[in-house]
């Protein structure tokens, strides 16, 4: 009967947001038509003699980067955030519907920027190619960071309202930073994973009613949800390399994927080490999924400004311990002190991880000299000197990391307002989906970490329990049919009066 309130409860979510959402998707598609078109490389008629079989060349090239990266922001991210043991089809769900609209507003708000910071020209439209395919995969991945902050806590129709707003300000941090302060970020270190992270959690310290957030018993993994959670985790390590390297080509590419391995690798290690170390000689499957990655993380700004193989390791190994620090002690501190409720642990895992990669790479930059670039310094970094360039590093990042702060808190401010549906109830599916007699699941309390043992054993023993009940009952039974007497009376009843008289027993 409580379930079935429950369900009811949840019944009555207002379709009125969705009816909005479609009006801005037909104002999306108009837009498309008035202001974009095929590019050079997309274009029926070739603009210069050859340029198709550089259009192939470049196919063969970028498309199987920009499928890896695909794969991370469909499958690494949205399988990586079904820990939630009661909250896992929302996670995979609304992942799915924001990229899509992430990608689809990106090209709108990146060709608008362009334009306002003089890189493009007004009188030209907006053209598609293949690298901006890659580009607007990097600004979805910047709201799947966020809302990692937010996870469960958030209804899907406050998640499209944040992903609309976030891209804009995402394209208009991008050209800032590439286009004016000219940084060198190729995996995104700064302006993806420090902007998405810090983004999510303003959005997340505004928004989070710290009263339904707080011991909440359903912000809770089990054995079969941190299972599925792992097939994210190994989707994204194995395609960072191309992640961080789409930007790039040649040489540079090649060594950014090399460098982002060898971080990786490092943090992995480290991580299961240090995870052994923190948690009583065990490995914690919290640490396993998000902190191995962040390797990837801070090596994303400097991967290609990597002056030897061996300090990518160092990067990921530093960055693995400082990462485990954050899951294991400082997201209880901010927790306590400041209300930060941070579902998925992205401070530990894109926020200082990403502060940590554009401090590296300013100390990168800051190390190179003409023997290494077989060229001026000068003509590498954009006519500025390495130690200025480093400084610019550094620019950078404290600039994204404050305009997502700025931009988290205002959206922030705009997803209280209520017909957006906020949820009633956090890290729960009941709400927003049909769950096709799925329901039944919500009947049992949720077993977690060392419960699980002890749940199988307690109902391993009253199954057990329960079978000798039954013989018991079934052999006293059958005892008693045969000890009747002819006459149809009990001879173990009419002996209660003779207990010195035998009993028949045929």
């Amino acid at each position: 009967d409580l379930l079935i309130m429950s369900s009811d409860k949840h019944s009555s979510t207002s379709r009125c947001p969705a009816f909005l959402f479609l009006f801005a998707e037909v104002v999306m598609i108009v837009l498309y038509g008035v202001f974009v078109e095929w590019g050079p490389s997309t274009d029926f008629k070739e603009s210069v003699p050859g340029e198709n079989a550089a259009t192939t060349q470049t196919i063969q090239t970028l498309y199987p980067i920009f499928q890896d990266v695909h794969v991370m922001m469909f499958i690494g991210f949205g399988f990586l955030m079904t820990y939630l043991v009661r909250h896992s089809w929302s996670s995979v769900g609304i992942n799915f519907l924001v990229t899509v609209v992430a990608i689809q507003v990106y090209f709108l708000s990146a060709g608008l920027w362009k334009r306002v910071f003089g890189e493009e020209s007004w009188e030209e439209k907006i053209h598609i190619q293949l690298l901006n395919l890659i580009q607007a995969d990097y600004a979805a991945a910047s709201v799947l960071i966020a809302f990692g902050g937010v996870l469960g806590k958030l209804s899907p129709f406050q998640m499209l309202f944040l992903t609309i707003i976030q891209i804009f300000v995402y394209a208009f941090n991008e050209v800032l930073v590439f286009h004016t302060c000219k940084v060198f970020d190729v995996g995104g270190s700064m302006t993806i994973h420090a902007f998405g992270a810090y983004f999510g959690l303003a959005v997340s310290l505004v928004t989070t009613d710290k009263a339904k957030a707080k011991d909440h018993p359903d912000n809770t993994s089990n054995y079969t949800s941190n299972l599925f959670a792992m097939f994210g985790t190994l989707f994204l390590f194995m395609f960072w390399p191309s992640f961080n390297s789409g930007p790039e080509n040649g040489n540079g590419m090649l060594r950014t994927q090399i460098a982002t391995l060898f971080s990786l690798i490092g943090s992995a290690f480290t991580v299961f080490m240090f995870s052994t170390i923190c948690r009583n000689g065990k490995f914690h499957m919290e640490d396993i999924l998000n902190a191995t990655l962040a390797g990837g993380v801070a090596i994303g700004s400097a991967a290609n400004i990597v002056q030897n193989p061996m300090a990518a390791f160092i990067v990921g190994c530093v960055v693995g311990g400082v990462s485990i620090f954050g899951f294991e002690k400082l997201s209880g501190i901010l927790q306590r002190k400041i209300g930060l409720y941070d579902t998925a642990g992205i401070h530990n895992l894109h926020g200082m991880p990403g502060l940590l990669g554009g401090v590296i790479s300013a100390i990168f930059a800051a190390a190179m000299t003409p023997e290494r670039l077989g060229t001026p310094v000068e003509d590498y970094f954009f006519g500025r000197s390495a130690h200025l360039q480093g400084g610019w590093q550094i620019v950078g990042t404290f600039v994204s990391i404050g305009i997502g702060i700025l931009g988290g808190i205002f959206t922030g401010l705009f997803l209280k307002i209520k017909w957006l549906n906020p949820p009633k109830e956090y890290f729960s599916d009941l709400e927003f989906w049909h769950m096709d007699g799925a329901e039944e699941d919500w009947e049992q309390p949720v077993a977690k970490g060392g419960e699980i043992q002890m749940a199988v054993k307690t109902e391993t023993d009253r199954g057990v329990t329960d079978r000798l009940a039954t013989d018991k009952a079934a052999t006293d039974r059958g005892l008693a049919e045969k000890i009747m007497t002819p006459n149809g009376e009990n001879e173990i009843t009419s002996n209660k009066e003779s207990p010195s008289k035998p009993l028949k027993v045929d």
